[in-house]
């Protein structure tokens, strides 16, 4: 990948059928694009993230986004530089945010530069990646989810985060932290647990592997004698089910994401009355009843509905990095061509924190 006058792009080539696997991606040789109408800019892609949730639009669409085409570039959030510029709001030397990842070289336009939510970030602020961390979707996603979704009591919730060695797990972790709340977290090793607990302060942590799915309501129940205020979700199934057995009266449920189940993605067929039939590979939640008795409050969320907070949000976690009060693990790939690697590695348990691929 070192001849600069070819530019390179990772294809979605087939689409998953149960868990995703390297073979599913292509690197692809390109043409690096040329700038052709007033307000064009090249860019030059440095960092890109790798997300949990590209798993469902790689195999179907939902009503917030079409699915992934073949043969042709993923998106995902990247930051980049510009190297060549038409435009009079984008200069050469300006670094930007997009979501124009999965490969090396892109062009925008300043006509859609809000539509396709591009911004120029301030490398003085903090390291680049950081715009895809803390400062990015990694940090917003917590923070909405906590203060805003579930209106986080300082000092009086008691806080179960699931996924809490991942990106937006660990920084949830630490944001409930800083409130003074009760904490424990869910992961999948000892190795984890130790570093939740060990470096970011939590309460307590739960490896769910080793004390197997069946048995996590009960280690809840043990954890959490007195039951929980604040479940932020980002697992689903037998881990959402868990929750709800333990949830107090008017509890809060911020629902975030579904690894336990993105893989099921793609796994529909139909049948010979021509019903359609999903192969699961998780279970839960059969106890939805609890939330109604409960008088629960769940609710998915998407960070991108809520840019109304965020200069609250970019004045507080600037103020806590500064302040060295937070701070976010990262598990960095080397080479675009090793994208696809960074994204199987979410759903196999060997990364932690924030997963990001160095591109350039």
């Amino acid at each position: 990948m070192e001849n600069e006058s070819i530019g390179y792009e990772i294809h979605l080539k087939k689409r998953p059928i149960g868990p995703v696997k390297l073979d599913h991606f292509g690197l692809v040789k390109t043409d690096i694009p040329q700038l052709r109408e007033e307000g064009d800019f090249l860019v030059r892609n440095i960092w890109m993230s790798v997300d949990p949730f590209l798993r469902i639009y790689m195999a179907s669409g939902t009503k917030h986004a079409a699915a992934f085409e073949l043969n042709k570039p993923l998106t995902g959030g990247c930051i980049g530089e510009v190297i060549e510029s038409k435009s009079s709001k984008f200069k050469v030397g300006d670094y930007v945010k997009a979501n124009f990842g999965w490969r090396k070289y892109w062009i925008g336009k300043d006509m859609d530069s809000v539509e396709n939510s591009i911004s120029k970030i301030d490398s003085t602020i903090a390291p680049l990646r950081a715009f895809l961390g803390l400062l990015g979707i990694t940090g917003m996603t917590a923070y909405v989810g906590l203060f805003k979704i579930c209106n986080l009591k300082e000092g009086q919730d008691a806080v179960f985060v699931s996924s809490a060695a991942g990106g937006v797990g660990s920084v949830t972790c630490q944001l409930a932290n800083i409130k003074g709340c009760y904490v424990v977290g869910s992961c999948g090793s000892d190795e984890k647990a130790r570093w939740l607990v060990d470096k970011l302060g939590i309460d307590h942590a739960i490896n769910y592997r080793k004390i197997g799915q069946d048995n996590i309501s009960e280690e809840l129940k043990r954890v959490f004698p007195n039951g929980i205020d604040l479940y932020f979700d980002n697992v689903g199934g037998r881990h959402l089910e868990a929750a709800i057995d333990n949830m107090n009266t008017f509890g809060r449920i911020a629902l975030c994401g579904t690894t336990s189940q993105y893989n099921d993605h793609g796994n529909t067929s139909y049948n010979n009355q021509n019903q359609k039939v999903t192969k699961s590979n998780s279970d839960g939640p059969s106890n939805l009843s609890l939330a109604v008795s409960h008088r629960l409050k769940l609710q998915g969320f998407i960070w991108s509905d809520h840019f109304d907070i965020l200069n609250e949000f970019n004045a507080n976690m600037s103020q806590w990095i500064s302040e060295d009060r937070i701070r976010l693990q990262e598990t960095i790939f080397e080479g675009l061509e090793n994208a696809p690697k960074a994204f199987v590695s979410l759903f196999n348990g060997k990364t932690v924190g924030r997963t990001l691929v160095k591109i350039d």
